[in-house]
Formats: structure tokens, sequence, C-alpha cells
């Protein structure tokens, strides 16, 4: 009987033992399908640890969530715009790049190392490691219209904002003050940082006449792919994610009913980039995560994951000399670098406007343009 209660007491320490294992816990906060879920748990057998994924829809709700501290984040992935207002906000930390053994500022593509360190970005080139970048696109469904495609590279923006498509043809815009204004403002041949309030109050007037027959987001890529909506502006990024998961999927045939299209004369390129925000608790375990990241071998895992293009020029070259990407780096919205040589100083990213500006766009999108005049 002692020997039965000392047996059960054994099990019973080892049970509470077990229980109290630390684990470090990694709290990233990301865009949804944008990390490979392989790469996560290869970092957190690597480590002993446990990362935490958590999702957003938008830049502007990336910074509340930083700025209200929700969640202890360790690690987020803003856009190029928002890197620079959470840097003037003294919401994320300043990268400390000796901890960083697989980085060197000359290891980007030279194209987006133009745009990462322009003149009017330069001072926040501190506070983040790229990720991915890539540009806007017009993603089109040829199931209801055989020639739709070509309509869109004769007029490019236009389509948006003339009626130049099949009579009957859905267009649907993506649900983003910023987006929707910069696909006017690419249209109207102005800045895509333009502070100007006469040319933001044209814009609004502009999205606002058109009969826009859906908003969203992520999803406008499941509608267009699955021939719902005929024309939608979408991220270069997102058309890709809807390739690869048809093709490597069970419908392989219906990729070839859909395709996408970038302007070269003008466009926005973007980068996304992985930052440490204020909030971070595991500071050191950011760290090795970004470095992970940066590994070759890591990077084009997760390049051939999420479907974006690669910002390391190692991983970039790989890709494009590589014969089974040949279907994917022969269209030029996966190549943003095409769109800076071609578009020169019309390929622009979106800086921070500031509150002002931003407060505009905002009224005048959530007012005017979204939900009645």
């Amino acid at each position: 009987m002692k020997k039965i209660i000392s047996l059960l007491f054994i099990m019973t320490s080892l049970m509470v033992l077990n229980s109290c294992t630390y684990y470090q816990e990694l709290i990233i906060l990301n865009w949804q399908d944008y990390l490979s879920y392989d790469l996560v748990r290869a970092f957190e057998e690597k480590y002993n640890c446990v990362v935490t994924e958590l999702t957003t829809t938008s830049n502007e709700n990336m910074y509340n969530d930083i700025l209200n501290r929700r969640v202890p984040y360790d690690i987020v992935f803003p856009s190029d715009y928002m890197v620079d207002k959470l840097v003037k906000n003294e919401l994320i930390q300043e990268i400390d790049f000796t901890k960083l053994e697989n980085y060197s500022e000359d290891m980007f593509v030279e194209e987006l190392q133009t745009l990462m360190y322009n003149e009017a970005n330069i001072h926040y080139k501190n506070y983040y490691v790229p990720y991915f970048w890539g540009s806007l696109g017009i993603m089109y469904s040829t199931k209801n219209y055989s020639n739709i495609g070509e309509i869109i590279e004769e007029y490019g923006w236009a389509v948006f904002f003339e009626d130049v498509l099949p009579e009957g043809a859905s267009v649907a815009m993506y649900d983003s003050s910023r987006d929707a204004f910069g696909c006017a403002e690419l249209y109207l041949g102005y800045s895509l940082n333009t502070t100007d309030k006469n040319k933001l109050d044209e814009c609004a007037e502009l999205i606002s006449s058109r009969n826009f027959t859906k908003w969203g987001t992520d999803d406008l890529k499941i509608d267009v792919s699955a021939g719902n909506t005929d024309v939608a502006l979408v991220y270069s990024g997102d058309f890709f994610d809807a390739y690869y998961a048809d093709t490597d999927g069970d419908n392989p045939s219906n990729a070839e009913t859909y395709s996408i299209y970038a302007p070269t004369n003008r466009n926005n390129v973007f980068f996304d980039a992985m930052v440490i925000p204020i909030t971070s608790e595991e500071t050191d375990l950011a760290y090795k995560f970004i470095d992970f990241m940066l590994d070759y071998e890591n990077s084009y895992i997760n390049t051939e994951a999420v479907g974006y293009c690669p910002t390391l020029q190692s991983v970039y070259d790989g890709v494009f000399s590589d014969e089974e990407w040949s279907d994917i780096t022969s269209i030029a919205a996966y190549n943003p670098a095409l769109v800076v040589a071609e578009a020169g100083e019309n390929a622009e990213v979106y800086l921070d406007l500031g509150d002002e500006t931003y407060s505009c766009m905002e009224y005048l999108y959530n007012n005017k343009i979204r939900f009645g005049n």
C-alpha cells in the first residue's frame, strides 16, 4: 500500500512539475496568411518557445492595438508608412543590428533599397527590417468576359473610374481609405502622398461617383478567383496567394481563368517590415525570430509559402532563376523591381501624411465615400 501511495505521489509530482515548465511566449501581430506555419513550428522547436500569432486587417488597427497596449506584442509587421508613424509616436524600438547575425544593409534588393532609403524615409530606417514587398494590381476574371484582360492593359487605373469595361462587369474596391484614395490618385496623376485638401476632395468625389459592386480586403482575391467578381483592386501578393491555393490544391484549372495586371507607368510599391514595439516583453526572443527569418533557407521557404516577392537579393535571384517559378515570375505584378525601373519617380511608397491629413481622409472616406454623401 505504501508503495502504491509513493508511486502515486511521484506521478503526481511529475505532473505538477511538467505543468509548471516555463516556455517563453513570442507574441506576433501579423497579416492573415503572411507567415509559413512550418517555419513557426521550426522556430518553436529550435528555441523551445511558443509563438502566438494574432492577425489584423489594416495598418491603422495595428497602430491602435500597439498604442492602446491591448497585448504585449513582441513583433509586428506594419507597412512602410505605418513604420514611419510608429517611429514618430515612439511606439517601436530602434533595432540593435548587432543582435542580428544574418543582417547586412546591402543584402536587400537594390531597387527596394532605393525606396527604403530615400530622403523622405531615411530617418526611420534604423527601426525596421524589410519582410516582403509588392505593388498594387488589378486582378480580373475572364470567366464572364474573355477580353477583359486586354481592356485592363489598355486603360489601366481608368477601369475603376471610366465606363470602359463591358456592360454589366462587376468592379470591387479595396476597403481602406489609403488604398481607395491611392487608386484615385494614380488615375488622376496625383502623388500618393499628397496632403492637398482640394485634391483629396476631388478624389473623394470621384470614388463616391462610382457604383462599386463590393468593398473588401483579403476576400476580394477569392471573389475574383471564383468568378464572382470581374475586376478588383488588390495587392499583388493577394493574387499569388489565390493562384498558389488553386494550382497546389484541387482546382488547378481554375487558376487559368484569372490574372492580374500591375500598371508600370504609375503605381504604389510597398514594403512590409518586422519591427519590435515598445510593448515587447520577450525582446531577445524577438531578435532571434527576426534573425531566423533572415536566414536564406528560411526566407526562401517563407517566400514559397506566402506568395509575395522576397526582399533579400539572394532569395530574389534564386526565385527568378528557378524554372519552377517561371509561371509566376513572368507576371509583371510579381516583380516590383520592374515597376520601380519603369515608373521611376511615379513608383511611390506610401508615407505617413500626418494626423491632420489622415483625419481628413478618414472623414471623407467614412462620410462621403462609404456611408453616404
